[in-house]
């Protein structure tokens, strides 16, 4: 169905799913203290975009036959639309549960619930995996083969090599200070990097789960590599502008580290390798460099940070990713990454992403 036969037909449908999705938008601006106008517009296209990119795929039928049902693939399984929105749902009813035994049992106190979060996006994961999909649960990224600890090391040193240029060019050229941190110990520095790798492991491992994980990986056979790349791009980069300090350049950025990360998945179809990117990049930038991450900043780094130096070069408040050279080294990656023939899977990818057949019973390869 060609999306403009699908505003003429369900104009008011699509009109009250864009409103809602501002309105959701607005709501979660409001909570963050930010301009709710400009977050319920951004809600808004957001939800006309994933609407138009829906329609763009072939698996919204012109009618219901057997062979093109709305709800059904010809394989017989859930179509990707369907299972991503069952994956959310699941999320966040195992996120509400998850929550009030939290609450009840009084072992986690309310202000860390959130790290209940992306262990429920991993039992979620699971589930759909197994109970819908019928797969392996090793097929959404994590293959047991022999390169297992190679794909990750290449992509830590990846990003550490990436974050680190950036990082070395603003200390170079005197747009950052750093002050060693006055009072520490030998054992104070061991245990603020070992909560600090702890910390960005947990987080790197859980924003992988979600965006280059099952929804991503959903959303490729639903509309294709290039497609889904583009659209969880745009919405990592609209979930970081609840970050604090967060700007139009830092949005862009994220998008294009969305990318960079997503083509790592492409290009080795693990979560191996832009899992170690992503952790190390987020490591480095904030326990050596001593910089804002994403516009958080801690005192668990090495140095104390002076004089940001301009915007549009650092990243102010915000971190070295709202900086022009993240975007250069982005762009850079991205297109190595693109061009280059040799990054490839380590195992055979479509083997495990077959069906288990009706009582078969996964193995953990």
């Amino acid at each position: 169905m060609a999306f403009s036969n699908l505003l003429t037909q369900y104009w008011l449908y699509i009109l009250v799913y864009a409103v809602l999705c501002g309105l959701v938008s607005a709501a979660v601006a409001r909570l963050k203290q930010r301009d709710q106008g400009n977050w319920f517009i951004l809600g808004f296209l957001l939800g006309v975009f994933a609407i138009a990119a829906v329609a763009m795929t072939r698996k919204l039928p012109d009618e219901l036959a057997p062979k093109n049902n709305l709800l059904l693939d010809p394989e017989h399984y859930l179509r990707s639309g369907w299972r991503i929105l069952l994956f959310l749902i699941s999320v966040l009813v195992l996120y509400y549960l998850s929550a009030v035994l939290a609450k009840l049992s009084g072992i986690v106190p309310p202000q860390s619930f959130f790290f209940l979060f992306y262990i429920d996006v991993l039992l979620a994961t699971y589930l759909l995996v197994r109970f819908i999909d019928r797969r392996r649960f090793m097929s959404v990224g994590f293959p047991l083969h022999g390169k297992v600890l190679r794909e990750f090391l290449f992509g830590f040193l990846i990003g550490a090599a990436m974050i680190g240029l950036v990082g070395a060019v603003e200390l170079a050229v005197g747009a950052v200070k750093l002050e060693v941190r006055p009072g520490q110990t030998f054992a104070l520095l061991v245990r603020n990097f070992g909560l600090s790798f702890t910390f960005f492991a947990y987080f790197a491992m859980g924003e992988e789960l979600i965006f280059r994980g099952y929804p991503f990986q959903a959303l490729i056979e639903g509309m294709g590599a290039v497609g889904a790349t583009i659209l969880v791009s745009l919405f990592f980069g609209a979930v970081h502008l609840m970050n604090p300090d967060a700007s139009l350049f830092s949005t862009v950025n994220t998008m294009l580290a969305g990318a960079w990360l997503s083509l790592a998945y492409l290009k080795k179809r693990t979560l191996y390798f832009p899992f170690g990117m992503h952790f190390s990049w987020n490591l480095v930038q904030s326990f050596f460099l001593s910089l804002p991450v994403s516009g958080l900043l801690t005192n668990r780094t090495i140095f104390i940070p002076h004089d940001f130096g301009p915007d549009w070069l650092t990243g102010g408040r915000y971190g070295p990713e709202a900086g022009v050279g993240t975007t250069v080294v982005m762009v850079g990656v991205i297109i190595y990454f693109i061009l280059d023939r040799k990054i490839k899977p380590g195992y055979d990818y479509a083997a495990l992403k077959q069906r288990l057949t009706a009582g078969e019973t996964p193995s953990v390869e």
